[in-house]
């Protein structure tokens, strides 16, 4: 017996070894596996503290009714680059996000009736924005659209109530009583391009139709595109950051290449955060070197932020205020990509409004591109900022599969597309006043 039972003593000691090794193993694949993601917490939910309650029917991140600024995801933790230096971003494919675009100065009488609902009454008060008294204005020359000219909205007295620039089209977009929602019987405007001026005197309401000023503009617009991307990097936008980053890189490929052939095209990439983390705003001076360009995106990863809202309102200052704009230029967009709103004080709102009467004065289009975690609250107040600077609504979908839940958008019926396209289908626009036909050099 005893040689038997010796056997089964050494096949026992060899079982053991085997487990230890395997646990051993497993224990390191785990640590391991953590490359890429957040080494914080990773998310969590965290309750803003607005001064008055949000609109009813406000919808937070997680789909549950909320108040202030909602409740909404949050990740503290850097998303790393891999051992080889070669960035998340590097290993994604363009063509994997989807999304879809809602335009509300095309919708005007959709969106219009929105506000009207008990459910949306409260967004104008809230935010303060009060976008309802829109005059239009087209500017002429010959029958041919004039872009980039200064039309500014004076009262009776002359005083300066909102100032926009045309865009390819020929169109601005005047708003009156925008952040205080007073009435005017009456407007002045004044239209020039150049040292050609020309003005006119508008009753109050209008018709709905444009007011069309023919003006003998003798300034040609200088075929310039000023692109800047404005990019929430945050925890919390660690779940779609590194597809974003290939997204936008591809669509800064492809513009350069093709609008590129026709006009100078000059990018500037920016990224925010939050007070108290590694950097509130980092930006980076427009430049025409698309190489440089797309060093400065794929250099960012996810972290910080550790509650819903962040500095919204410092990278919008920035942005606007901060770069050397192009005096003139056939097209200046700012896409601003975010997943979360800003913080809700009385300062913070003042410099958005100033920001964004900014922004429409020097004919800067602001189109969000908004992430998983959105709420309702911060979709009101994106769609209220297209709508002053005559831009859109960009919206990531579910259709990917990619990132956390998108939220719905309360919009009618839109086309679902990738997101690169969608953005390169906005930029053409607005740099040649029509969408590009497909010929399949943009792919």
């Amino acid at each position: 017996m005893k040689p038997f039972l010796n056997k089964i003593f050494i096949l026992l000691i060899l079982v053991c070894f085997v487990q230890a090794c395997s646990s051993g193993d497993s224990e390191e694949k785990s640590n391991d596996s953590g490359e890429g993601e957040s080494e914080g917490e990773g998310e969590s939910e965290g309750e803003g503290e607005g001064e008055i309650e949000a609109p009813d029917g406000d919808q937070s991140a997680d789909g549950e009714a909320g108040e202030g600024e909602g409740e909404g995801k949050s990740g503290e933790g850097e998303y790393e680059t891999d051992g080889d230096g070669e960035s998340e971003s590097d290993t994604k494919e363009a063509g994997q996000l989807t999304a879809g675009e809602w335009n509300d100065l095309e919708n005007w009488d959709f969106w219009l009736n929105l506000l009207q609902l008990e459910e949306w009454s409260g967004m104008p008060g809230y935010w303060k924005f009060y976008p309802f008294r829109r005059v239009s204005v087209n500017v002429w020359n010959e029958g041919v659209p004039v872009a980039d000219a200064q039309v500014a909205a004076l009262n009776a007295e002359q005083a300066p109530i909102f100032s926009a620039r045309t865009n390819s089209k020929g169109r601005a977009e005047l708003f009156v009583g925008l952040f205080d929602n007073r009435e005017q019987p009456s407007l002045i405007l004044n239209v020039s391009k150049g040292e050609e001026v020309q003005v006119e005197s508008v009753a109050l309401p209008l018709d709905g139709s444009p007011v069309n000023i023919e003006i003998a503009a003798s300034a040609e617009t200088e075929k310039v595109l000023d692109l800047m991307f404005c990019i929430d990097t945050t925890g919390s936008m660690g779940d779609e950051l590194a597809y974003l980053q290939a997204e936008l890189r591809n669509v800064m490929e492809r513009v350069s290449a093709n609008i590129g052939s026709d006009f100078t095209s000059r990018i500037s990439v920016n990224f925010y955060r939050d007070e108290d983390d590694e950097y509130v705003v980092s930006s980076n001076n427009f430049t025409d070197d698309l190489n440089l360009a797309l060093q400065q995106l794929n250099a960012r990863s996810a972290g910080g932020g550790g509650d819903y809202p962040e500095a919204v309102h410092s990278a919008l200052y920035n942005a606007i205020n901060e770069h050397d704009w192009s005096a003139s230029a056939a097209a200046r967009i700012v896409f601003l990509v975010l997943d979360a709103p800003p913080h809700y004080e009385s300062e913070v709102l003042a410099s958005i409004q100033s920001s964004v009467a900014a922004a429409a004065e020097n004919g800067i289009q602001i189109i969000p591109v908004v992430s998983s975690g959105v709420d309702k609250n911060t979709e009101f107040l994106m769609r209220f900022m297209d709508i002053a600077t005559n831009g859109t609504y960009v919206f990531l979908t579910d259709d990917s599969g990619i990132g956390g839940s998108h939220l719905s958008p309360t919009i009618g019926e839109y086309e679902v597309e990738y997101l690169n396209d969608l953005l390169v289908r906005l930029i053409s626009e607005a740099v040649t006043g029509s969408e590009p036909a497909y010929d399949g050099s943009w792919k």
